[in-house]
């Protein structure tokens, strides 16, 4: 499990990004509206949902939990 501490929010296209999950910004996009990404074990296919404080998000065998300072 991947512990991303956050501001704030993220979004989840940029989480992906940022946590190497993905080579782009555009990967994450359509690899969410895929159907791939699950957030809080439900499909979810907006890249651009606000991931918030113990939101969890799952691609592949990688599972991640947002803290928010």
């Amino acid at each position: 499990m991947i512990n991303f501490k956050a501001d704030g929010f993220i979004k989840l296209k940029d989480l992906l990004k940022v946590c190497n999950l993905t080579s782009s910004g555009g990967e994450a996009k359509n690899i969410i509206k895929n159907g791939e990404v699950k957030l809080n074990s439900k499909i979810c296919i907006s890249p651009g949902k606000k991931l918030y404080n113990n939101d969890i998000v799952e691609y592949g065998e990688e599972i991640i939990k947002i803290n928010v300072d």
